[in-house]
Parts: structure tokens; sequence; C-alpha cells
């Protein structure tokens, strides 16, 4: 019996082999880990990737999207004015809207959203113009059933969600398509959409972002492998924006046949209820994509901040841009 084997016969569920969850374990208790500096860097927090593209589009990205434990989440001002006027916000909602309670032996980290995150989310972006990818290693934490349902709650809200089999990406117009794509999940599902499938649904004659689910938990910076990956995947879609590290990591670019390409590697945590500092920091990422003067469809402009959700008091957590990098290290500059 190999180690997740194990660990789901007792009733942990690791999308991880045994050595990359004491990994996990160890980076929880002493922080996100540091290694792997300075193989990429990102580029400055306000940058033109290529020059003479006329805007027609401003999408804004955002990481995960947490469990709240039960506190409200408030928006502070510089956020709030910095997704302003965007066409269209993506963030990846990490869990289950369910009120299902653990087993008393169960020693999963199964996601439970509450209801009202809906009400929280809606008061930061039109619903209508949320993109909600649930494709992340928390998609099979419940039956299809208990899943289906949490989807059906989001889109009484008017978010459009996607990321499962059935929907496999969203289009935002006829121009533009989010593609998804996880290298992980916790429990065996056979309605997840794996990150080697992505490939097949590009659209043509569009902009295709990739918002996948990719590299470790708790680290700083992208693994070689995971540099590898993300170099090799820029090769094929228009832009890359990852999530799953739980902390924020490089904003890059990438030169592909003449053109500069975005390629970030994980845009940490957006919003949740933990009192971990750990867990508590992200990037919000802005781009304009439009055409150059033979019609292709690139992007121009990269806006990017580091947010931090800050608990105010036991019951209330504020989302806000910070202005020093200092507080998650030189892994992003804020220059």
């Amino acid at each position: 019996m190999d180690f997740r084997s194990l660990a789901r016969a007792m009733s942990i569920a690791t999308p991880y082999n045994l050595r990359e969850s004491i990994g996990w374990v160890i980076r929880n208790i002493t922080g996100p880990g540091r290694k792997n500096t300075r193989i990429v860097e990102s580029i400055p927090c306000s940058y033109v990737l290529n020059e003479g593209v006329k805007p027609e589009h401003e999408a804004t990205f955002v990481g995960d999207i947490m469990p709240t434990f039960r506190r409200h989440v408030k928006f502070g001002p510089d956020v709030m004015e910095f997704v302003r006027g965007s066409d269209f916000l993506v963030g990846n909602f990490s869990g289950t809207i369910t009120n299902r309670q653990k087993g008393f032996l169960n020693l999963s980290l199964d996601q439970r959203h509450v209801p009202d995150i809906r009400d929280m989310l809606a008061r930061f972006f039109p619903p209508e113009k949320t993109y909600l990818s649930v494709c992340n290693n928390h998609m099979g934490d419940f039956d299809n059933k208990t899943f289906l349902n949490s989807v059906s709650m989001l889109e009484a809200y008017g978010f459009k969600v996607f990321g499962w089999n059935k929907r496999p990406y969203a289009d935002v117009n006829k121009n533009i398509r989010i593609l998804i794509g996880t290298m992980w999940s916790n429990r065996d599902c056979d309605y997840v959409c794996k990150l080697e499938d992505a490939e097949s649904h590009i659209k043509h004659d569009a902009f295709n972002f990739l918002y996948p689910h990719i590299g470790y938990e708790l680290e700083a910076n992208p693994r070689a492998e995971i540099i590898r990956l993300g170099k090799d995947l820029i090769r094929t879609f228009d832009a890359v924006i990852g999530d799953h590290s739980h902390w924020p990591q490089q904003v890059t670019s990438e030169s592909v046949g003449g053109i500069n390409k975005l390629l970030a590697y994980s845009l940490g945590d957006f919003c949740g209820g933990l009192q971990l500092k750990k867990y508590q920091y992200g990037i919000i990422l802005k781009t304009q994509i439009g055409r150059d003067a033979r019609k292709r469809q690139l992007v121009c402009k990269v806006e990017w901040r580091i947010t931090k959700f800050s608990p105010t008091s036991n019951s209330e957590v504020v989302v806000d841009i910070i202005k020093e990098e200092k507080e998650v290290g030189s892994t992003c500059k804020l220059t």
C-alpha cells in the first residue's frame, strides 16, 4: 500500500507522497520555505509587457479564496480602488459551501465555506463579472452532489463558476477564454480537470488565459521543476497565472516568438479567516489585453500588488494592499 492509500485509510487526505507531506508539515510549523531564490525575478509592479498595443479589455486575477471560519471579510479602500474599472475578475474558490461536519476521527483538511462568502465576494466585485474556478486540490473533498450544490449556490448569486470536467473553461467573450487544470487532488475525483488536458480546450483566434493549480504549498519561490513547467506552458498559452502555494510567488515575463508573455507562478491567498500570518498574503494582478498593428491579441500593461488579510477582531478580517514588501521578504518586490 502506498502512502496516499494508507493516508486515505486513516481518513487523512493529501495530494502528496510521504516526503512531500512531511515537508508540508514542516513549512506549516516554521513558515514558508525560502529555497530556490533568484532563479526567477519579478517584473516591476507596474510594467508594459508589449509596446504598441491598444488596450481593449482589463482583467484582474486573485489567488485562493479560502474559508472564512465564520469571520466577516471586508475589503479595504486600496484593494477596492485597484480592481475598480476591470471588465472581469478571476479567483480560485478553494472549498465547498456545505454544512456537513467533520467526523470524529476524520483528520482530513476538507475546506468548508459558509454561504455568507457569497455576500462578501459580491461586495468586492459584481458577481456577474466574477469568474470562480473550482479546479483545485479540494475539489473532491465531498461527494459530487455536495460539490454541484455548492456550484449552484454560487450561481444563484450570479457568479460564473467553472473548472470541472463538464465545464473545463469559461468564455468571457468571443475573444477571451480562461482555461484551468490542476496538478493535485486530495482525493480521487473523476470530475477534476487535469492540467495535461487544458491544451485540448484552447480556443483558436482568441486570447487564452491558463489559470492552473500548480506548485507546492507554502513555498516563497517556485521549484526548478515548476519553473520548467511554467516555461513549457507559456509556449502554448497566451498568459499563465497560477495558484496553490498559499504564498505570493514571482510575476514574470517570458519572450516567446518575439512576444512578451505574462507568467505568474502563484498569486497566494486572497482572503480567508485564518489568523496565521503564513496564510494571509497574496497578489492581486491586473492585465490589459489588446491588439497590436498586426491584429495579434497581446498583454500590454501589467500591474500587481501584494495583499494581506488581517484580523481586526475575532469576528472580522480586512483585505487590503500592503505598502512594503518586507512583510513577505525579498522574493516579491514592489518596485
